[in-house]
């Protein structure tokens, strides 16, 4: 809520009477601008009133029963007026013109009963405030009409004064106090209209400023979404390309369709930009049909059953009627309700559903009512007004959600004025959204069917999810001696090209969004993860964040393949992480070589950790793989003479799986678990060879060996001596 620009609002008192003057007077689709006007009215009412209230009784105990008669005058019209107001809470220039024109009159009638100006008791101020309090809004018809009237009735006034006689009440002392005290309350409300009219100014330049910025930030906000997405189609024409200049018979037609459709996703986008400048600037023409829209729009609708499939959205179709006849562009209607269509299955969660109906309203004139529902994540209240201006994207509550160019729903509503209708949004965040398209019916343009002209609306549907089928299946026959990449990425055509140029280095797991790869990483444990940024659920920066501070995962690189190439984002993923940050289109040398970097600094880092001494204490300053082999250390150090004490207690013990143990020791150690046990249970064996005189038998069951002979070949596999042979070398040597 905007404070009153009269009132000083550090004050509570004051804070608490702007916020019930705003209670009174605002109603629902109030602007700032409106609002504000309408409170200082009403402040401006209530002050006169009590002046008015004071002035009256001033009059009564001087004597004075003209000034008496102009306040009870005033006190009949304003406070009718100022309950009117309330309750009415609209039409305020009609209120203010009103005031001004009663309060210009009666004054002038007082001045010449009270015997000209200077008789007047100082109420020739009173009409130069009315004029200047209507500076305040934003209407030049209202101040010109003031300031005229208030200046007929000087001139008046000045032409009658010869003939004027003051009334014998009036005294000279009379005069010159009711002069000097309206000359003080009018001249101060004079300067606090001139002060608040000033500072309105001063706000609108500010907020002007402001807009300027915003638009800046917008525009560069949508530079970067369109970037973002031309880089992963450009990613796949590059990759496809790449692979036919190296194998060009194998997958020949696949690849070239693949290229095709990534082509045309980047001239529909080009297109929409296009569309939206031609637009604006009034420069595209609507070429309607006369059809069956009926039709048309069924096979609009037609189009979209393949992404509905791969988002697991149930779509629904709903016609009102069979067949309807009316004038429509194709080209505009099918972009339109494909657009909004689109928005509702990207923004709507697996298992939900949406609703694409629409019917005829009849009347004079009849109309065409559209309607797409769905039970997705909403908008926020706040956000609903801003939803259709350029360039602008609702982030909050749906960062995680794919990103797009801030274009599409600026072209609905530039379409739907163009053919003359009307759209309107309503939503609640967790319930759904609905749009509604209002459209006029005429039947004047030539007929024609356009149903057949309906081009398939979405890239996601004609995606051939065999693609290279042969190829996925070489993936999954590999062998797990291969490292373990965990692949994370939302579009299934860049996710079917990566598998194709990783499948033969690495055994791969996949995931389609940031929640799924945080889940398989934590129970798979793999040696790399390879992710993009933008994804549904959970980002990319998110899953950065919540593996690398798990203990489990820590020690996992990441490498983050994104189209956010700005550094603010690079900043932003390598302070989440990521290990890496390479962005699309990218070159597939550059990606293995970073991959095989990253591999190799994972096995250093094992290497590092597979040469510490068997301790329990953690270093000085540990990570969480440092406090994570300290950990076991800790339990193998409590349980190793245990022979009963195995791999199960250990995982059991640390509250993570078998296959999480098995994978972070290995990855840490090069050792599996079983044989880090055993290791860990020979060095203690060692140090007892050294520094006691017990037997090797003794010692096999003292650290956990059940069988002395099994213990000596362990020992000598270990060590390349037996134990006997050991303590005998650090006896000659001692």
């Amino acid at each position: 809520m905007q404070h009153s620009k009269f009132l000083p609002m550090q004050v509570p008192f004051l804070r608490r009477l702007e916020g019930w003057i705003a209670r009174l007077v605002s109603l629902p689709g109030d602007t700032e601008e409106s609002l504000e006007s309408k409170k200082a009215y009403l402040l401006a009412l209530i002050a006169m009133t009590n002046m008015f209230l004071f002035l009256t009784l001033l009059g009564w105990w001087a004597g004075l029963p003209i000034i008496v008669q102009f306040g009870i005058g005033l006190l009949l019209f304003f406070i009718p007026q100022t309950i009117l107001f309330i309750r009415l809470r609209k039409g305020l220039l009609w209120f203010v013109f009103i005031s001004n024109t009663f309060s210009l009159l009666l004054t002038t009638w007082t001045i010449i009963r009270l015997g000209g100006i200077t008789h007047s008791c100082g109420l020739v101020f009173g009409g130069l405030t009315t004029v200047v309090y209507s500076m305040i809004y934003p209407n030049t018809r209202v101040l010109w009409s003031s300031f005229i009237l208030y200046v007929l009735s000087l001139i008046v006034i000045a032409l009658l004064e010869p003939h004027l006689t003051p009334p014998p009440e009036l005294t000279l002392e009379k005069n010159l106090l009711y002069f000097v005290l309206n000359a003080v309350w009018l001249s101060a409300n004079i300067l606090i209209l001139i002060f608040y009219v000033y500072r309105k100014q001063a706000d609108l330049a500010t907020l002007k400023a402001q807009r300027l910025q915003e638009m800046d930030e917008l525009k560069t906000r949508m530079f970067a979404n369109i970037a973002h997405e031309f880089r992963t189609p450009l990613t796949l024409i590059g990759g496809m390309a790449e692979l036919l200049q190296n194998d060009p018979q194998h997958q020949h037609l696949e690849r070239t369709e693949a290229i095709q459709r990534n082509a045309n996703k980047v001239l529909r986008l080009v297109d929409q930009m296009l569309n939206l400048a031609r637009l604006e600037a009034g420069s595209m023409p609507l070429q309607p049909i006369q059809g069956d829209v009926t039709a048309f729009l069924r096979q609009v609708f037609q189009s979209f059953p393949g992404l509905a499939e791969y988002r697991k959205v149930r779509l629904h179709f709903l016609p009102d009627n069979q067949g309807f006849t009316m004038d429509f562009d194709p080209d505009k209607l099918e972009e339109l309700v494909g657009n909004v269509l689109s928005n509702a299955l990207k923004y709507t969660p697996a298992g939900g559903d949406v609703y694409f109906s629409f019917h005829a309203e009849q009347g004079q004139p009849e109309h065409l009512i559209i309607k797409v529902r769905d039970t997705g994540i909403g908008i926020p209240a706040e956000k609903l007004a801003y939803i259709f201006d350029r360039f602008y994207r609702v982030e909050e509550g749906q960062k995680h959600y794919e990103e797009g160019s801030g274009i599409g729903l600026t072209l609905v509503r530039e379409y739907v004025k163009l053919m003359g209708g009307e759209i309107t949004v309503q939503s609640k965040p967790g319930e759904g959204t609905e749009f509604t398209i209002t459209l006029p019916v005429s039947r004047q343009a030539t007929p024609q069917d356009a149903a057949q002209s309906v081009q398939p609306a979405s890239p996601v549907a004609e995606i051939h999810f065999d693609l290279l089928a042969d190829e996925k299946m070489h993936v999954h026959e590999q062998t797990t001696t291969l490292p373990q990449l965990l692949l994370i990425e939302d579009n299934p055509e860049l996710s079917q090209y990566l598998r194709i140029i990783l499948g033969p280095k690495f055994h791969l797991l996949t995931a389609s969004n940031g929640e799924e790869g945080i889940r398989q990483a934590i129970e798979q444990v793999p040696d790399l993860i390879l992710s993009d940024v933008m994804m549904p659920v959970k980002d990319g920066f998110e899953l950065c964040r919540t593996l690398k501070k798990d203990f489990r995962t820590c020690h996992i690189p990441i490498v983050l393949l994104t189209a956010r190439a700005d550094t603010a984002s690079r900043i932003t993923g390598l302070e989440q992480g990521a290990d890496a940050y390479l962005t699309k289109p990218f070159n597939q040398r550059e990606l293995f070589a970073c991959l095989r970097n990253l591999f190799v600094q994972r096995e250093k880092l094992r290497i590092k950790y597979a040469a510490l001494p068997n301790v329990s204490e953690p270093a000085p300053t540990p990570g969480l793989n440092e406090m994570f082999l300290s950990n076991v250390r800790s339990h193998l150090e409590k349980n190793y003479r245990n022979e009963a004490f195995n791999i199960e207690n250990l995982y059991v013990a640390l509250g993570i799986s078998r296959v999480q143990l098995h994978r972070k020791l290995t990855a840490l150690t090069g050792q599996s678990t079983s044989h880090f046990i055993r290791s860990f249970r020979l060095e203690k064996a060692k140090e007892l060879l050294a520094t006691t005189l017990k037997s090797v038998a003794e010692i096999a069951f003292e650290t956990g060996f059940s069988d002395p002979n099994y213990f000596s070949r362990v020992f000598a596999q270990e060590y390349g001596m037996p134990p006997t042979d050991l303590r005998k070398g650090q006896e000659r040597a001692a």
